[in-house]
């Protein structure tokens, strides 16, 4: 096993989160030689990082680009057109909206662990930020259209923050994207992909919060510091997408040399 698209994950990470990457796939290696199944030495066949490259790198690939982020928005019943350029990119930091920042250092003081008050009201003393950046994993930006998506293999999404008590991880994705989508004049569409069998067997709390998102009152109540009026005007969609479809629409009748080595790391996953 090697690391695929090489050239293009020279573009989108740093040298340090590459060197990770072959790191997971040196261990892979020597764990089939010796048969070890230790934790650290099989993180690559579960690393959401790879999954996610693998998934959609062919979006920057191919000359179809435009109808294949089209395929997939019909998969969440988003039948926006979109307008070119589209580009691609991984593992990106948000920071977190300064109205919210501003709201939570009021709101941290209603936490109901004390030594999270407290540290919270420390924080603030120091003009520390009370959140930390919101990492996603995958944005797709059209002329008109900023997709952010959110992939999970077998994870959950995040139910909470250190000060915010009720500040899950899709919440936060929602949040960021509307203060991104609003500097650059677009519409917000959230995306959540995940393998069909979790989310239709209801095993994960992304499933529960996907259902009430569908409801703008719904995520009104998750980033309530924003007002539903605002909310409504910027995001156009939040919605999951099986994983599995995702992949056919992306390699479907592309070639390229790489391409049996893809087929077999997503059949060992039960993707394809």
């Amino acid at each position: 096993m090697k690391l695929l698209f090489e050239n293009l994950a020279e573009k989108h990470f740093t040298k340090e989160r590459i060197r990770k990457f072959k790191d997971w796939i040196e261990n892979a290696n020597r764990a089939r030689e010796t048969k070890s199944f230790g934790k650290k030495a099989n993180q690559y066949d579960k690393a959401e990082e790879i999954i996610t490259f693998y998934t959609l790198a062919p979006l920057e690939l191919r000359e179809n680009s435009k109808e294949l982020v089209q395929e997939i928005l019909r998969l969440a019943n988003v039948n926006e057109a979109i307008g070119e350029p589209i580009s691609l990119g991984f593992e990106r930091q948000f920071k977190p909206p300064e109205g919210y920042l501003k709201w939570l250092e009021k709101e941290v003081s209603r936490h109901p662990v004390k030594y999270i008050r407290e540290q919270g009201k420390d924080h603030v003393d120091r003009n520390r930020r009370l959140e930390a950046n919101t990492h996603v994993d995958t944005v797709i930006k059209t002329e008109n259209l900023l997709i952010l998506v959110e992939m999970k293999f077998t994870s959950d999404i995040s139910a909470q923050t250190i000060f915010g008590s009720n500040r899950n991880q899709l919440a936060r994705t929602i949040d960021v994207g509307i203060s991104e989508a609003k500097k650059k004049g677009k519409k917000l569409v959230v995306l959540l992909c995940s393998p069909s069998e979790f989310y239709h067997k209801k095993s994960r709390f992304y499933y529960y919060k996907m259902q009430e998102y569908s409801d703008f009152h719904k995520i009104e109540q998750d980033i309530c510091w924003r007002e539903l009026e605002e909310i409504k005007e910027c995001l156009l969609a939040t919605a999951w997408i099986p994983l599995e479809k995702v992949i056919k629409i992306t390699y479907r009748n592309f070639s390229f040399s790489e391409l049996e080595d893809v087929k077999r790391f997503f059949k060992e996953r039960n993707l394809v």
